[in-house]
């Protein structure tokens, strides 16, 4: 099996990274292979944004104070910010080793952009912005012009309430290999930035103040872009306490397992009654087709019976059998994937697929043909558009989402410093081998640029109950690049102390009368709170329940008896590793008597 694993992933690993590449007589271009280190700016936000630049003169630029740098060149591939210079010389005297470079190109500027990028300089730490889709299409396409990330401009549209009317811009997106979507400061940006964060994917917004600054933080953006350099840097003033400025997702590992059976229909219901953002389960396939969740490959662990792999069972004999590895209680069998969508397809929960289905084995990939069966699952659940996250350890179905389902988010379970995934050295991307530390930027990018895919794990030692020093400090620049750092699993609450977007773990029970969302509806203030910086208002677990606790009061700005301020609550766990955490609101508008 191990070896027909190894064949099967490293082909379809090697194709995947090299698809679209021909041969030509044209020279080489230069290549700069130099990566910004991306800082923090000191505020106290756990996953602080990172801050964009775009300059209007190039006496602005001082590579002190901004992650990115944004310019628009022209057809010839020349920047005029004061003076006119080509982009190469531009790059090499006033960007190259301290912030990553960032280009709005359009229609008219993207062929002449691949053609420089081509055939004259390859600048390796590199992002695009278009407010044209097909221009971020062209640009995926391109074999050779392959870009640490790009972004998708929607400053020109409007945010409506529904979280999933931004559904098709992410597909749009993720199909052109693009991470980052950017929109304007508007009422329901937390509504666009809560939502693409849960898909795993970056909302960046532009700004023109402080205070539109602080309410892109305090709305979960993960970047903030201006140009005005004050701007970025004054807003994140409002966020000195420790804590997060959008709370963090939780996800049911294998779903709810503390009083259900893993991975069974009660544990997934479970994980939405006990509050769980997403849910994540593993995918494996029958001999006749039948999708069904389960980690492992065979059903020793979880029904007692040796010897039995789920890729050699029919349907109707897999469902003969009883879970019991961790409750007899309910008498439950292996849940299909629709059994699972039709208990989630009416709620706010994103499932978490894991694409484990035999380990990439040639029976599963070609002969069950897995992913075709997945995407036949999907489209009988129209219910659950918007719904899905992919994640695997397996070049093949990253390869099969890329090719049959290219609008769902998927993401490569491999740590920040894993260096697994490389074509070169100890063999195929897959569990099996495990991973090889590697801190090789470059490497990481191409991989995870020229596969499609997301990152969706930080190391974490599982004995130690800590994250990697190492990949926890890597995740900001990550999160500049377009790629937030989500992680697995937690057997208590560390979680809460790290930089992660989602956090899957074995106790989402634990945080389910924990605080989720701080001034939940309209509120007001009297003179003498707002003055004392402090008031009790209510608060919104991840259940859904409804408190008051007492906040601190950040005053942002006030006009009359109208202020806008931020709420800030400490959240007491009760864990002994991590006893509490922190959390902001949004910017609120009250009136003050």
């Amino acid at each position: 099996m191990k070896k027909i694993l190894y064949a099967i992933s490293t082909l379809a690993l090697v194709a995947c990274l090299t698809a679209g590449l021909s041969v030509s007589a044209v020279a080489a271009p230069d290549t700069d292979t130099t990566y910004a280190s991306v800082r923090t700016q000191g505020s106290g936000l756990m996953i602080e944004p990172t801050l964009i630049f775009e300059p209007s003169s190039e006496g602005d630029l001082d590579g002190k104070s901004y992650a990115s740098v944004v310019v628009t060149p022209d057809e010839e591939m020349k920047v005029d910010l004061g003076r006119s210079r080509s982009l190469r010389t531009f790059y090499e005297l006033k960007i190259k080793g301290q912030s990553i470079l960032v280009l709005r190109i359009d229609g008219t500027t993207v062929q002449p952009f691949l053609d420089w990028l081509n055939k004259t300089y390859t600048v390796s730490d590199l992002m695009v912005i278009s407010k044209e889709i097909s221009v971020l299409e062209q640009i995926y396409a391109d074999a050779k012009g392959y870009l640490v990330n790009t972004v998708y401009d929607l400053t020109d549209e409007e945010i409506g309430p529904d979280r999933y009317g931004q559904w098709e811009n992410i597909a749009a997106a993720n199909k052109a290999g693009c991470n980052i979507l950017m929109y304007d400061v508007q009422e329901n940006l937390p509504v666009a930035a809560e939502y693409i964060s849960a898909m795993s994917k970056v909302c960046w917004a532009e700004i023109d103040s402080k205070e539109e600054g602080a309410q892109a933080v305090a709305a979960g953006c993960y970047g903030i872009v201006s140009s005005e350099k004050s701007a970025l840097t004054d807003a994140l003033g409002y966020f000195e306490k420790s804590g997060f400025a959008r709370a963090q997702y939780i996800a049911a590992h294998r779903g709810i397992t503390k009083y259900a059976n893993e991975q069974s229909l009660t544990g997934v219901m479970a994980s939405y009654n006990e509050g769980a953002t997403h849910v994540e389960i593993d995918i494996q396939i029958t001999s006749d087709g039948h999708i069904v969740s389960c980690h492992d490959n065979d059903i020793s662990r979880v029904s007692g019976l040796g010897g039995r792999y789920i890729i050699n069972e029919t349907f109707a004999n897999l469902r003969k059998i009883e879970l019991n590895n961790y409750s007899a209680r309910y008498g439950e069998t292996f849940a299909t994937l629709e059994e699972i969508c039709e208990v989630l397809q009416q709620t706010d929960v994103i499932l978490i697929a894991e694409l484990k289905l035999d380990g990439g084995s040639q029976k599963a990939v070609d002969d069950l043909k897995a992913i075709e069966k997945l995407k036949e699952v999907m489209e009988k659940y129209p219910g659950m558009k918007g719904h899905w996250i992919t994640i695997t350890f397996y070049a093949p179905y990253a390869q099969g989402m890329r090719q049959h389902l290219p609008e769902i988010p998927c993401c490569y379970l491999g740590g920040g410093l894993s260096g697994k995934e490389s074509a070169e050295g100890v063999g195929a991307w897959s569990y099996a081998g495990g991973h090889v530390n590697s801190s090789n930027m470059k490497a990481k990018m191409d991989f995870l640029r020229k596969c499609g895919i997301g990152l969706d794990e930080m190391e974490y030692d599982n004995e130690k109950k800590t994250m990697s020093g190492a990949t926890n400090s890597l995740a900001q620049g990550y999160l500049a690049r377009g790629y937030t750092m989500n992680t697995w699993t937690y057997e208590d609450l560390t979680h809460f102390a790290v930089k992660t977007n989602i956090a899957t773990t074995n106790t989402a029970e634990d945080c389910a009368m924990l605080v989720k969302e701080v001034a939940v509806g309209e509120i007001s203030l009297t003179e003498a709170e707002l003055s004392a910086k402090k008031a009790r208002v209510p608060c919104r677990t991840y259940n859904g329940w409804t408190e008051t606790y007492e906040c601190d009061v950040i005053e942002v700005s006030r006009t009359g008896n109208t202020a806008q301020v931020i709420f800030y609550y400490l959240q007491k766990t009760g864990d002994e590793k991590t006893p509490e955490y922190g959390i902001y609101s949004q910017l609120k508008t009250v009136s003050v008597a």
